[in-house]
């Protein structure tokens, strides 16, 4: 009888453990997801924060703009649960605030602003990738922007990936040209006009770096034409400058051929 009973004690107190030991599990994945969704919502007000502030580097639309602040908005929402993020109900109210004040009053500034070297592209393209992956994950995610407006955001976004490379490109055809670097000038010339027609896009920016890049083309020809022709020029003028030093055959003839009789 004794025997019975502490087995079946054992059992349940075994039983017990278990449950016991999977209830610490849970809570404790539970707190290390919070943890990591709470860092994550940090990560996502930091980035979108940093990436407002430093909006002078490229032209940012009003959805642009939206989709940013609802994203710091939602991340804001994540961190409520977060006992040592005692702000989130008063920064989540200003944050709406702020995103009622873009809706009602945001004014657009979509001129795109060229590159002015190298590091300045590179910047750019760089921050451009990152815009459109936050732009995709925010579709996935359910951003209250509209989504039709959201991909042609991304598509804008592209369009500048385009001008950026277009607007680098012509620097260094004009930095070639200046060089005499004829034959490198001239390639880098029918890259970007093989590239912006390929495009297929219909854009006034574009459409006139196109022209310039082939007013310059032009211009290349005509002034290899001409140093061609000036070097044929030397060549026939030395030439002839040679001939006239030597007799000709009528100053032979008249030096050694039969005299006249008078």
């Amino acid at each position: 009888m004794f025997v019975t009973i502490a087995v079946i004690f054992i059992v349940l107190a075994t039983f017990l453990l278990i449950i016991y030991n999977m209830y610490v599990d849970y809570v404790t994945k539970k707190e290390a997801d919070a943890k990591v969704m709470f860092t994550r919502a940090r990560n996502i007000i930091t980035e979108s924060e940093e990436i407002l502030v430093n909006q002078n580097q490229l032209p940012f639309s009003k959805t642009l703009v939206l989709i940013l602040n609802y994203r710091i908005l939602n991340a804001l929402r994540h961190l409520k649960d977060d006992p040592h993020f005692k702000e989130a109900d008063n920064k989540i109210v200003a944050q709406q605030r702020k995103i009622n004040e873009i809706l009602a009053n945001y004014r657009e500034d979509l001129a795109f602003r060229p590159p002015q070297s190298d590091h300045d592209a590179v910047t750019q393209l760089r921050e451009i990738r990152r815009l459109r992956k936050i732009i995709r994950s925010e579709i996935r995610a359910g951003t209250r922007v509209d989504t039709v407006s959201c991909q042609k955001e991304d598509r804008r976004l592209l369009l500048l990936v385009l001008k950026v490379n277009i607007s680098n490109l012509m620097q260094r055809v004009l930095e070639l040209r200046r060089l005499q670097q004829v034959g490198s000038c001239k390639q880098l010339i029918e890259k970007g006009l093989e590239v912006i027609k390929s495009a297929g896009i219909h854009d006034e920016w574009l459409d006139e770096k196109a022209q310039s890049l082939m007013q310059i083309q032009k211009d290349i020809d005509a002034e290899v034409r001409q140093r061609g022709e000036k070097e044929r020029e030397k060549i026939q003028e030395a030439e002839e400058a040679k001939n006239g030093d030597a007799p000709t055959k009528s100053d032979l003839d008249e030096i050694f051929g039969d005299k006249k009789k008078w």
